[in-house]
């Protein structure tokens, strides 16, 4: 049984490429973690839970004392096209429903991963920061906006510790869509691979905001941890790369044959803020790849 009168960081969507990696790094913290996902893992202390189930959102809070939650669980962009009702229970109403308890706990702080997305797919001529304006284009990016603009309603009327991340397109081991498969299989090798080349779909000349699942996690601990917070949404810092330069690397480094696409890279991001106001050093992604994590 759980001692509740041990602050606990309640952690969803835990088994996840992001929520495996903050686990981890919570842990070693000394954090007390109550961990949860609708994919429980034993081994890893992962329990069972649905953030649509009112009942299941219950028992965490009367499980444990949470002072800290980090909200990771989301159906991702391809999953929410192929069933944008099912994934707006999700990413809309659980989420509304995992705040209102939250608020109702008194939750110090509740940290919501958000997404580049709430900016729209389109390219953008130069890199955007949290002042230029949102202008989401598809359910996914919406659905994040709208919980930002929730979350800071309340912090403006009640003080709730309130703080979103809009992360860049993450990359490193553990992806699980396979929509996005390159996106991990860019740290294998040949072998792993079978010998078959990664395909990433992007134009040799898109240019890609990158930052490794590892440096996400950090960034979001960070959020977790801050005594204040002076802003409630931040952008992640990001690296810049052109598809091509990055699949030369792969290439170089990896020993794996990359084909590139036509797709363009979406907008990119500045994360100037969040290394201004945090102190934060981004690890680039050519350590990443060259090296061990």
């Amino acid at each position: 049984m759980r001692r509740k009168s041990t602050a606990t960081v309640l952690l969803t969507g835990a088994s996840g490429q992001i929520g495996s990696q903050l686990c981890s790094l919570l842990r070693a913290g000394g954090h007390e973690v109550l961990a949860v996902d609708v994919h429980p893992n034993a081994q890893e202390k992962i329990e069972l839970c649905d953030i649509r189930r009112t009942d299941h959102v219950g028992r965490l809070f009367e499980s444990a004392a949470i002072r800290t939650v980090i909200h990771l669980a989301a159906v991702l962009p391809t999953a929410f096209r192929a069933d944008p009702l099912a994934a707006a229970e999700v990413n809309l109403t659980g989420t509304l429903l995992l705040l209102r308890a939250a608020v109702t706990h008194g939750v110090a702080r509740f940290v919501f991963g958000s997404s580049m997305s709430v900016y729209g797919s389109s390219h953008s001529a130069r890199a955007l920061s949290e002042r230029d304006l949102t202008a989401p284009d598809e359910p996914y990016g919406a659905a994040k906006r709208a919980v930002e603009l929730v979350g800071e309603s309340l912090a403006s009327a009640t003080g709730f510790g309130f703080a979103a991340l809009r992360i860049a397109r993450v990359v490193g081991p553990g992806a699980r869509s396979t929509a996005s498969g390159w996106r991990s299989q860019i740290f294998e090798n040949s072998v792993s691979t079978g010998g078959h080349p990664i395909a990433i779909p992007f134009a040799p000349s898109a240019q890609l905001s990158l930052t490794h699942v590892d440096e996400v996690a950090r960034m979001l601990l960070l959020l977790a941890e801050a005594a204040d917070l002076p802003r409630r949404i931040y952008n992640s810092p990001a690296e810049l790369w052109e598809t091509q330069r990055l699949a030369e690397l792969v290439q170089r480094v990896r020993n794996i044959a990359v084909r590139m696409g036509e797709e363009d890279g979406g907008p990119t991001c500045d994360g100037t803020l969040f290394t201004q106001d945090f102190g934060f050093r981004l690890r680039g992604l050519a350590d990443y790849l060259s090296g061990s994590r």
